[in-house]
């Protein structure tokens, strides 16, 4: 190890060598233009070291090393690159709301944008993904009600993201898939693609039509604050359902995909929420966990379930014409109360990977 203290500010930290030398920006270590290294571990000898080291400036750290390379340093790289930072900075840096009914009420004016002012200005978009990274969830007004508008209003800000509904999709309760949602009954909060290995990060709806009926509220929860309540009221559960496996399923003509994970996914650095993967409706046979166990399993997911039910974690509210809704997939979850009459929708998914890295470029995450 090779310890070292900063001239400037006198703190200590401690570094691996090969980890170091391995870091090295040069360009002869790392293509500038690609952002790129130009070797990988074993061009390197397994026990490279540091022959000398100095300071060149207050910032800039020489180092001269046993395969006769030389390097250069800021001291800033060196230090924001160590596991403490990182986990400073992601628990500081995204400054997250969690929400129930009457806290998003209170913040409905924060999270709704409108289309003219949006295609007008790029600070709108920034704050439109500032608002969707902090509550998980907002809404573009002034859209026309067509696929084509409502396409044109999520292209602003995300690419669009491919599965085998399409791209943007418009349905209703013809049976076009294998889904509930494709009937007129009532669809209890879930998030979508559990059974996908990568589900969609974003998910787009827009209620083109409804006519001649009543129903079809819609309904979101906020998976970040009932899963903050499961964790304080029901440690145990909370425990379980971050740890099991469970399995979720798609099957139609053509269509076969399975994916297996716990409902609760947690980042392994922070133990911060990372995903909640919450769909009764694609479960598959569960066939991950002992019998003896299955006891301990169903009655944390009812926990978890009547959480998730309790009237003061929905926040209801009737999609328009004209009103495009955007969320988290990772965090909300959604609903609708069944209807009648001839209601038609459309919506679109977003890959999780282009919305952080639009968030990303914007300063908005790490």
């Amino acid at each position: 190890m090779l310890q070292l203290k900063h001239a400037g500010s006198g703190k200590v930290i401690e570094l691996d060598e090969f980890w170091l030398r391995y870091h090295c920006h040069c360009g002869d270590c790392l293509n500038t233009e690609t952002h790129q290294r130009r070797y990988d571990v074993l061009d390197l000898p397994a026990d490279v070291r540091a022959l000398k080291h100095s300071w060149e400036s207050a910032d800039q750290l020489l180092v001269e090393w046993s395969d006769g390379h030389r390097s250069s340093y800021d001291w800033a790289f060196i230090y924001d690159s160590q596991l403490e930072q990182l986990i400073s900075r992601r628990t500081k840096s995204t400054a997250l709301t969690p929400w129930n009914r009457s806290i998003a009420l209170q913040n409905e004016r924060h999270l709704r944008f409108s289309l003219p002012t949006l295609v007008a200005s790029d600070e709108q978009v920034k704050q439109l993904i500032g608002a969707l990274v902090r509550y998980g969830i907002v809404f573009i007004d002034d859209v026309a009600p067509t696929p084509t508008m409502t396409e044109l209003a999520l292209r602003r800000c995300f690419p669009v993201m491919k599965t085998f509904f399409g791209e943007m999709w418009t349905f209703s309760d013809k049976q076009d898939h294998a889904d509930t949602a494709y009937t007129k009954m009532y669809l209890g909060s879930h998030t979508d693609n559990t059974y996908f290995c990568d589900a969609a990060g974003l998910q787009a709806l827009h209620c083109l039509e409804h006519s001649d009926g009543t129903g079809g509220e819609n309904f979101f929860v906020d998976g970040l604050h009932v899963v903050q309540e499961l964790r304080r009221r029901f440690p145990a559960a909370y425990e379980v359902l971050s740890r099991v496996p469970v399995p979720a399923e798609y099957i139609e003509q053509g269509q076969h995909h399975c994916h297996t994970a716990p409902i609760i996914r947690v980042d392994p650095l922070t133990g911060e929420l990372l995903q909640l993967r919450l769909n009764v409706y694609d479960r598959a046979v569960f066939n991950t966990l002992p019998q003896r166990e299955m006891g301990s399993f169903y009655a944390s997911l009812r926990q978890l379930l009547q959480l998730v039910r309790d009237e003061e974690q929905q926040w209801q509210l009737k999609l328009r014409p004209g009103s495009l809704v955007i969320f988290d997939n990772w965090r909300v979850l959604h609903g609708r109360h069944a209807y009648t009459g001839r209601r038609v929708m459309c919506g679109a998914y977003v890959q999780r990977t282009d919305f952080q890295s639009k968030a990303r470029i914007l300063g908005l995450i790490e």
